[in-house]
């Protein structure tokens, strides 16, 4: 195979993606490559070819393919499908997607994609217009799939991730709670409400800003769509969306299976079983009643009409400018799990330098925190030394469960040290809480202790929801807002239970 690099399209902070084009097979692809410098992170490098193998096993339609494993310039790569087209996200920025219609059908063609990579165990977890591409035949396809979770910081080992973009993440994730195929339901969901109105639901200024709106967020707010769709394309949207997961559909495929089994009515009620179950229970139907037999022939009738349609690869198009030729060669001395491909080695002839130099970052916080860069955990502070991260733009964020998350974005110089610091006591207010007889206090929804207190609670200044709970009573949900070196009371007494 030989390649020849066109031209870089974007570089996080642990991967680049570049343009590049197989003269073999005339084809156009994507070469997604793990920085030169991470590569020598063993256990980093195996959950890289773990995902990207994971990936390439993927096969719909409605899924950008995963075409190989490299190595290129030393490094571990991925051949991926190059699609010609638009993502969503341009799309909506167009005002080309505000119909029902087409809302349905991004919906669809995203489902058919979730349900093929949920039935191999991969969650997506950063579902969002931006990874959702649209061909020029009109065909929806999921992009990056299961390969959210490679995300890692240099040098650092990872206790732990917040993977997905904030106005699009579920409320577990928000949470830090173990997540399933139900929260790539509600991401999508999102996603939805924005093709439909071109309004993102969770826009904030801040991470802080979009999880609040997230974690308080009710199902029924929904309906304020209905002018817009349709009662039952809303109903549709709650069962995506609900903010517990056991009240939204059970599995992608049940959320298919409603909005596809009625082309001009989408009449759903609450999933009460995932998809397997229903499955086992048809199939101990047919040897008990014969009526079975019926719904037996619905269920096979209705999985042969929705066969995804073979992989169609994209035409390759004209285009010759090239940075940079390579060239590759099986590896001799390649680790393989038995059964699996080898890698192939990429002998590179260099016309220009592509992979960034490193720099270097000094973190503190006051108080502690838990520190996160580019969404991945990297760790509580303090840090024993600088940090090494790929030079460009990233985001550093500290949270502490006392307070709401602070976010600043940086710039990596090559060679160069940083200092970012977050101060979480500078900005503080307080906000004391009594209750009678006594009460559990959420605060924007997420529990944080049982009157009596001992102290205030250290709030960052804005707008917050105060819940007092008692399982004898009716909750009491007061309003308040925090200024900064000010404390609000809050004093609540609960009624007699009636």
């Amino acid at each position: 195979m030989k390649l020849t690099v066109e031209e870089k399209i974007n570089e996080s902070s642990f991967t680049c993606v570049y343009r590049a084009f197989d003269t073999v097979l005339q084809r156009r692809v994507l070469l997604k490559v793990l920085h030169k410098h991470l590569a020598s992170d063993h256990d980093l490098h195996q959950r890289f070819l773990r995902e990207a193998r994971a990936c390439a096993a993927l096969r719909s339609e409605h899924i950008v393919q995963v075409y190989e494993l490299i190595e290129y310039d030393g490094a571990p790569a991925i051949l991926m499908e190059y699609v010609e087209g638009a993502s969503l996200k341009n799309l909506i920025a167009e005002g080309k997607t505000q119909s029902l219609k087409f809302t349905r059908k991004a919906a669809l063609h995203t489902l058919r994609g979730l349900v093929a990579a949920h039935a191999k165990g991969i969650i997506h977890r950063d579902i969002k217009p931006g990874n959702i591409l649209v061909t020029g035949d009109g065909t929806l396809k999921v992009s990056d799939f299961g390969l959210a979770s490679v995300a890692f910081v240099p040098t650092v080992t990872t206790q732990g991730m917040v993977l997905g973009t904030p106005a699009y993440m579920s409320p577990e994730q928000i949470r830090q709670e173990d997540i399933d195929q139900r929260s790539d339901l509600f991401s999508l969901g999102a996603t939805l409400i924005e093709v439909l109105t071109g309004d993102r639901l969770f826009d904030g200024n801040s991470y802080a800003e979009c999880a609040k709106k997230i974690l308080t967020f009710k199902a029924d707010a929904l309906d304020h769509y209905t002018d817009q769709s349709s009662p039952e394309f809303v109903q549709f949207l709650k069962l995506l969306m609900s903010p517990q997961k056991k009240d939204r559909f059970a599995s992608s495929n049940d959320a298919l299976y409603a909005l596809d089994k009625n082309d001009s009515n989408i009449l759903i009620s609450r999933p009460q079983a995932s998809s397997s179950k229903k499955r086992r229970a048809v199939i101990i139907g047919v040897f008990l009643f014969m009526v079975c037999a019926i719904v037996t022939s619905f269920f096979l009738y209705y999985s042969q009409s929705h066969i995804h349609k073979p992989f169609q690869e994209m035409a390759a198009s004209d285009t010759t400018q090239s940075f940079m030729t390579v060239q590759t060669e099986p590896l001799k001395n390649n680790d393989i799990h038995p059964g699996e491909q080898p890698l192939r080695k990429i002998n590179l002839q260099v016309q220009k330098t592509a992979i960034a130099n490193s720099g270097f970052v000094l973190i503190t916080s006051t108080p502690w925190a838990k520190v996160y860069i580019d969404t991945v955990l990297i760790g509580e502070t303090p840090f024993s030394k600088p940090l090494s991260l790929s030079t460009g733009m990233h985001s550093v964020m500290f949270m502490h469960p006392s307070f709401e998350p602070i976010l600043k974005t940086i710039n990596v110089q090559p060679h160069k040290q940083l200092h970012v610091a977050g101060n979480f006591i500078e900005n503080t207010g307080y906000l004391k809480c009594i209750a009678s007889p006594w009460a559990e206090i959420y605060i924007d929804e997420q529990y944080k202790d049982t009157t009596p207190l001992e102290k205030p609670f250290a709030l960052s200044p804005g707008f917050h929801l105060v819940r007092f709970k008692n399982s004898s009573f009716t909750d009491i949900v007061r309003e308040v807002t925090i200024k900064t070196k000010d404390t609000c009371s809050l004093s609540v007494s609960f009624q007699e239970k009636q």
